[in-house]
């Protein structure tokens, strides 16, 4: 069965605007939650990921690929090709029970594709607003919707808190409870399948947006996986049942794309895969040689695993090291693969059209990129992080606590080796971080002494962001969603 991976669509677009007598190709995008950088085994991973290297060995590795510190803010940031800050999303993760999610007056990139006569369908994790109707996936531009709205659940009872646990588990707004104990990568793998069984070709191309929750938290997978030859070997226990976890994600994948070829879609689809923040080391993730992990605006907490594969594109099988960003992935799939125009001063997106750069290696449009922004307030120091160029300069904390970092901390300030044992920089109170990513990409020496014009510089255009600020939401959990007074299932409970 399918497993989580992400395959973001980057379409044949340039292609259908040389000829618009090509037709317009399908996207899948897939989506693996907490991937971390050194998770696969085309980079090198003691993880054998067979059907991920195939695709990414024969299509565009995105080198310097860019996503948020934490999943809402990333697929905020995906999903509407602007920046969580500029949303108001950039601080918290909009778990169930938090009334706030993308504003409504955002568009997604299911809002645009359905305009150009895509079918859109939404599998897995949502993670984007749920305490009204209007906020979840099939009033957001999709088709239809099979998943969760949480960050995480339990993956064979489909139920999560903060309340007594509850279902959370829906097919459209309907919910699922004929599934308890039926692992959820085997169900999410087989509903994209049943989304490409029904789709009739004679009525336009598709758009499925493929969000596993794999390898997400809590580490559950089943036993035949942890017993599998290829992770027995693994020497400790979070790492040994994280890659039994890939592995099913990745098995997943290849059913998907054997189902693609026995319908003779496969070639007439574009598959963008990516991570939504980086790997969760203290659970078996590796970010490995990266600095830091999920949760930190270190690269091992913001640059991302993702790849774009499709057969008819017109460069394959390299490495692209240009700037990109997942705000990116809206205005290149919607104008760049799909073909469509698109209102970028109505949307104000923060995102570029990076489909020639991916796919002729063009110099990116890109030339900064906000890498997060949350402003002080009380008992927060704030934190921001901006790359321009080679340069990446962090004010504030690099990781997420004011005291020095301890081995096993969530979100550490170092180096967590393939072992699983962790290197810690030596502690240092400063708040100014500048780092010259292309000839130290693992953050081993903090230079913003040696260059205080360019720490200036790249302060100026944090200032610029901030002075767009807007209120960052941050709402505690509703007493009035407890879904105890919804039967027992997660409901939006605002209507």
């Amino acid at each position: 069965m399918l497993k989580g991976t992400i395959l973001l669509a980057l379409g044949l677009a340039t292609l259908v605007q040389q000829n618009d007598a090509v037709a317009k190709p399908n996207i899948l995008m897939i989506v693996i939650d907490d991937l971390g950088w050194n998770d696969t085994s085309y980079k090198g991973s003691d993880i054998k990921t067979p059907t991920i290297d195939k695709f990414a060995n024969e299509g565009i590795r995105l080198q310097q690929y860019y996503v948020q510190r934490l999943c809402s803010p990333t697929r905020s940031a995906l999903m509407a090709g602007r920046y969580p800050y500029h949303m108001g999303l950039a601080r918290q993760v909009i778990t169930n029970g938090h009334p706030f999610g993308v504003p409504l007056n955002q568009t997604t990139i299911a809002n645009e594709l359905k305009r150009g006569g895509y079918s859109t369908h939404s599998v897995g994790k949502w993670d984007l607003g749920m305490h009204k109707w209007e906020y979840t996936p099939t009033y957001r531009g999709f088709d239809s919707f099979y998943g969760y709205y949480d960050a995480d659940e339990d993956y064979y009872t489909h139920s999560v808190g903060p309340f007594e646990r509850a279902l959370d588990f829906r097919n459209n707004t309907k919910p699922v409870s004929d599934q308890n104990g039926t692992y959820s990568t085997f169900l999410f793998t087989e509903a994209v399948e049943q989304a490409i069984a029904k789709h009739d070709s004679d009525k336009g191309p598709f758009f499925i947006y493929a969000a596993y929750q794999s390898v997400h938290t809590p580490l559950e997978v089943p036993q035949s996986y942890i017993d599998d030859p290829a992770c027995r070997p693994i020497p400790y226990d979070n790492r040994r049942i994280f890659c039994g976890m890939l592995r099913a994600a990745d098995e997943g994948i290849a059913n998907i794309t054997m189902r693609l070829q026995e319908q003779n879609l496969l070639d007439d689809t574009i598959i963008i895969f990516t991570t939504d923040n980086g790997g969760q080391t203290a659970y078996g993730s590796s970010n490995w040689p990266l600095r830091g992990n999920k949760a930190t605006v270190l690269e091992g907490g913001v640059r991302g695993t993702g790849f774009v594969w499709g057969a008819k594109l017109p460069k394959l099988n390299y490495d692209n090291y240009q700037l990109i960003h997942v705000t990116d992935w809206l205005p290149t799939i919607v104008e760049g693969i799909a073909g469509l125009e698109l209102d970028r001063n109505k949307w104000a997106l923060d995102g570029y059209n990076v489909w020639a750069t991916i796919t002729m290696n063009s110099e990116t449009p890109r030339k900064e990129l906000l890498i997060n922004l949350d402003p002080p307030r009380e008992g927060f120091i704030g934190q921001a992080a901006i790359r321009i160029g080679d340069w990446k300069l962090i004010t504030g904390l690099p990781n997420c606590s004011l005291a020095p970092p301890k081995v096993g901390d969530m979100c550490p300030d170092g180096w967590v080796h393939m072992n699983g044992s962790i290197e810690l920089p030596p502690y240092t109170p400063s708040l100014t971080w500048l780092f010259n990513i292309t000839e130290d990409p693992n953050e081993r020496n903090n230079v913003a002494d040696q260059h205080p014009d360019i720490v200036n510089r790249l302060k100026e255009r944090i200032e610029y962001y901030n002075s767009t600020h807007i209120e960052q939401l941050d709402p505690p959990v509703d007493p009035k969603s407890n879904p105890s007074h919804f039967g027992g299932v997660w409901t939006p409970w605002l209507d």
